[in-house]
């Protein structure tokens, strides 16, 4: 049973969904959009919402760098973690465990191909393998999100461009 502290960061990571930037997808593909909403509010609830909001606030930075993450997934975050996220080997305010989610988030965001055993190990050290099925559903879910609201957005020129791009 989930706490009421919780409770609450699974909605915040559910109100986190980019309907903004699937607006395309709600209009054209209506029981697609539904479906893949769904998957991401299930994801919202498969492992512990700190680690989740970390999988995703830095899947959207690597995906979406344009975009600002913080402000729609690190409510869920301390402040100091959620600004740190970007520079996760270099700072000093995450424990292990998010140092094994943050390594096997960047892997699966840029090469998933390359996972390896070492990877799931680490989370296995560091959690329970129904807790690592959970992360790994979520990672899997947020980053297929994140991908089609980028390619949407940047395919139809819905939006804002990056600054520098």
């Amino acid at each position: 049973m989930a706490t009421t502290e919780e409770s609450n960061q699974i909605r915040a990571f559910e109100d986190a969904f980019p309907a903004g930037k699937l607006q395309l997808a709600r209009d054209y593909a209506p029981e697609a959009y539904e479906r893949l909403k769904r998957a991401y509010e299930l994801a919202a609830s498969a492992a512990a919402p700190q680690l989740l909001a970390l999988a995703q606030l830095r899947l959207t930075q690597i995906i979406d760098p344009c975009s600002d993450p913080v402000t729609r997934i690190g409510s869920v975050l301390p402040a100091a973690k959620a600004q740190a996220v970007c520079e996760w080997l270099r700072s000093d305010v995450f424990t292990q465990t998010e140092r094994a989610c943050l390594a096997f988030t960047e892997q699966f965001a840029f090469y998933v191909a390359d996972i390896n055993d070492s990877l799931i190990n680490e989370l296995l050290v560091e959690m329970r393998a129904d807790e690592v099925y959970g992360l790994v559903y979520g990672v899997y879910v947020f980053d297929a999100v994140e991908r089609l609201a980028t390619v949407l957005q940047r395919v139809f020129h819905e939006g804002s461009d990056c600054a520098d791009g």
